[in-house]
């Protein structure tokens, strides 16, 4: 079952990282003490996800607030990049990122060329210096513990190892902290999993402990970082970390119908929006949600979103989550779209407090492991944020100096009628943007989150559609429709679909969390005792999703 509390409530993907938020509540912090400490510590026990060479982005929303505030770190290009910095391959031309050409050697996904600018450690320390009740000390000793005195890999940790080890093999740090005598660290079988032990990330998080952000951007982590990837033939600099500033705004929400949302525009949240507001429309014209719908709805969301969107200017793109651009396109067919799904990883985490505070949290290295490279002297495992720009120059999303990538996170605050609350986010590239958005939309017709969470989803870009296994029987329809349908089985350690987590309450009952029960390390974790459970073992009741287009 999953957790409930009037108190407080958190929701992450390990237990671990839950137990952090958890305890950070019953010392009497808020959500964004619980959020923060769950992200720190998420960063030590998945660091192939998230984590100090990476990205975040939070939102919070104090009780009965017209607006939220959004702090956000995205992964930025360095000053020293240029548009042109990667040699396409032109025989492989439409295989990369969003049907983008391929870069030679992968070096925009791979190696240190591939590494920009992290901003995860600047977004979490200002929110928590705008909003956190307790020191940052405090709310950074459980991460601490975790990397000093190591934890237990599982499986879900074995698994990413293992499929990453070809790539890991190469940088000798990696190797060392995830290869010991060359073979993957291993979870648990007939015994408990291999112990991963981090000390020198723990000492870059105790220095952040200590002395804040500036410890880490303006300090020996910053160098280090740098020289290794300057020495490696990557363009960042000391200097792009000591410019780095997280962004902070008031967002008003963004209305659609009776839900209301808070989020930072300029990631995936943008189109979870429009694809919301296209189904609204839909529903405007006497069209339920169902498979085919979602497949229209979507395609032609991630379509325009690849055309228009872009992270330096909102005017040119913004009218993609109003009602009237929604209403203009609901009879349209969906715009093209040519880009492979790729899954892309990244921990969300979602947290409330006594008071009311509601807080979601995504942040991410990019792809697993991102750039398959850790830093030695830190222990940090560097992103892959180039990836987020086309390497062709004059494009939309092209590379520019200082230029934050498009990322898919898409933390959430939700409100719907009658005081019903929530926060939503979940890990998984592109594939976020449709889960969101799908249960965003079951919640707000009054399923439970978990209820949302749990049933079958789609995925769907341009023409093609990945439909869960328990939808199969709209496979037929789809395939009439003219989609390219894969029906598949999402496991543990699959990226079918994105994995989920959050937390809501209808108005005048407890907080409820929501975790995905194919990913059974999602814990949610009521505050006020500290007791973590599980997500439920088994399907879903809910079958809203199955009933036919």
């Amino acid at each position: 079952m999953p957790g409930r509390a009037d108190g407080g409530l958190v929701t992450a993907p390990d237990p671990r990282a839950a137990e952090a938020g958890a305890a950070m509540l019953r010392a009497g912090g808020s959500a964004v003490d619980a959020a923060v400490a769950m992200a720190f510590a998420v960063g030590v026990v998945e660091p192939f996800m998230s984590g100090l060479g990476g990205g975040a982005w939070l939102v919070v929303r104090r009780p009965g607030a017209a607006s939220a505030t959004t702090v956000s770190g995205p992964l930025r290009a360095p000053a020293l990049a240029t548009p042109g910095m990667f040699r396409l391959t032109p025989s492989a031309s439409g295989t990369g990122l969003y049907g983008w050409p391929a870069v030679e050697d992968d070096a925009n996904i791979v190696g240190p060329r591939s590494v920009a600018v992290p901003g995860a450690v600047a977004a979490l320390c200002r929110a928590h210096a705008r909003f956190g009740r307790l020191p940052l000390a405090d709310v950074l000793a459980p991460a601490i513990e975790l990397a000093e005195a190591g934890h237990e890999t599982n499986w879900f940790a074995s698994s990413a190892i293992c499929g990453q080890a070809r790539l890991l093999r190469d940088s000798p740090a990696a190797a060392r902290l995830f290869l010991p005598d060359g073979l993957p660290l291993r979870g648990p079988s007939t015994g408990p999993g291999d112990p991963l032990v981090q000390p020198a990330l723990a000492r870059v998080l105790r220095e952040i402990a200590g002395g804040g952000p500036q410890a880490f951007y303006e300090g020996r982590a910053a160098h280090a970082i740098a020289t290794a990837v300057a020495d490696g033939g990557g363009p960042l600099r000391q200097a792009d970390f000591a410019a780095y500033t997280a962004d902070e705004q008031d967002v008003p929400p963004v209305e659609i119908g009776s839900l209301r949302l808070w989020g930072p525009l300029a990631t995936g949240v943008i189109t979870v929006a429009q694809a919301l507001h296209l189904v609204e429309a839909a529903r405007n014209r006497g069209l339920e949600p169902g498979p085919l719908l979602w497949a229209r709805v979507l395609s032609r969301a991630f379509g325009d979103r690849l055309r228009d969107v872009r992270t330096d200017e909102t005017a040119s793109w913004a009218h993609l989550a109003t009602a009237a651009y929604a209403e203009e396109i609901a009879a349209g067919r969906p715009a093209p779209f040519d880009g492979p799904a790729k899954a892309g990883c990244t921990s969300h985490m979602s947290a409330v407090d006594g008071a009311g505070m509601t807080v979601a949290l995504t942040q991410t290295v990019l792809d697993l492991f991102g750039s398959r490279l850790v830093e030695p002297e830190t222990g940090i495992v560097l992103n892959d944020g180039m990836m987020y720009f086309d390497p062709r120059p004059g494009r939309v999303t092209s590379i520019a100096p200082g230029a934050a990538g498009l990322s898919a996170v898409s933390p959430l605050v939700l409100a719907g009628p009658d005081g019903a609350e929530a926060t939503l986010g979940a890990s998984g590239g592109r594939r976020i943007i449709s889960a969101v958005a799908q249960i965003a939309a079951r919640w707000h017709d009054g399923h439970d989150l978990q209820d949302a969470i749990s049933a079958p989803r789609l995925h769907a870009e341009g023409g093609k559609v990945w439909l869960d296994r328990r939808a199969a029987r709209a496979a037929g329809d789809l395939t009439r429709a003219g989609f390219d349908v894969m029906t598949v089985t999402e496991e543990p350690t699959t990226w079918h679909f994105a994995r989920p987590n959050g937390i809501a309450r209808r108005a005048g009952g407890p907080w409820a969390g929501g975790v995905d029960p194919l990913k059974p390390h999602g814990l949610a974790g009521p505050a006020l005792t500290g007791a973590l459970t599980y997500g439920p073992a088994g399907p879903s009741t809910s079958r809203d999703f199955e009933e036919g287009p």
